[in-house]
């Protein structure tokens, strides 16, 4: 048997013009999102070519200025040298006054400190001898000089020699020794704490012009390690001005801090 399916609606011509063209309303907008899409695509392409563009011109820009200061260094590198080689002579000659205002500032004349014992003589009391002993000051334990390729550089400087004094002299007692030897304590050239009498007894071979048996006596003391920069009264007091002015220009220099 055979079956006749009759579509009674494609007989109606309303229904297939509008099937027809909306079929082809929509095969025609179907390309708008594909222009789109390579439009955004070269946009995009476009802008990755730009940067890097620009920043090829930056990298290039940055190369001139490093070869325009490397040009400029090396023209500078003899004045640099010129000025290394002044800033080492200004050391040298730095080191050479701190050197020489160090040497000032440990004088101590004999003529000031002799001067200064003389007024501290009682007119009772007589010296006959002064002897100077000198000697390596103890350096302090664990501080052992070494020598040659063992040498520590940044080892503190060795201590300066101990200088002693022995004074032998006469007197008419033994309480006139005591005020001689607390007189020297107050010296500002001396150390007070070694400063001490060693040996005081009566001399039956020594008199004076009243037949009075002398006193005879041993002081031992040391010369302190104050700097002179410290003792300016002393030293102007005792004769040594000529010192005294030395060391204030020094300090006005800026070389021996006041």
């Amino acid at each position: 048997m055979y079956s006749i399916e009759i579509n009674l609606l494609n007989d109606r011509p309303e229904y297939s013009q509008e099937v027809v063209s909306s079929r082809g309303a929509g095969s025609g907008d179907s390309k708008v999102p594909l222009f789109l899409g390579i439009a955004a695509a070269g946009s995009a392409l476009g802008l990755v070519l730009v940067s890097f563009g620009l920043l090829s011109f930056l990298n290039q820009r940055q190369l001139a200025k490093e070869k325009s200061l490397d040009a400029k260094l090396t023209a500078l590198a003899p004045q640099v040298k010129e000025v290394e080689a002044l800033q080492a002579e200004q050391k040298v000659t730095e080191d050479e006054t701190v050197a020489l205002a160090t040497i000032f500032n440990q004088i101590k004349p004999w003529s000031s400190m002799l001067q200064d014992l003389s007024d501290r003589v009682p007119p009772t009391l007589q010296i006959t001898k002064i002897e100077q002993k000198v000697g390596a000051a103890a350096a302090p334990a664990g501080n052992q000089p070494n020598n040659g390729a063992n040498a520590d550089p940044n080892a503190p400087p060795p201590p300066p020699p101990v200088n002693g004094l022995k004074l032998t002299g006469n007197a008419i007692s033994f309480g006139d020794v005591n005020d001689f030897v607390l007189t020297l304590r107050k010296s500002p050239f001396l150390e007070d704490g070694k400063t001490k009498l060693s040996t005081s007894e009566r001399d039956q071979n020594s008199n004076n012009a009243e037949g009075v048996e002398l006193v005879k006596h041993e002081v031992e003391t040391e010369i302190n390690t104050v700097p002179a920069s410290e003792l300016l009264q002393a030293l102007n007091t005792t004769g040594a001005s000529g010192l005294v002015s030395r060391i204030n220009l020094l300090k006005q220099k800026g070389v021996i801090q006041p």
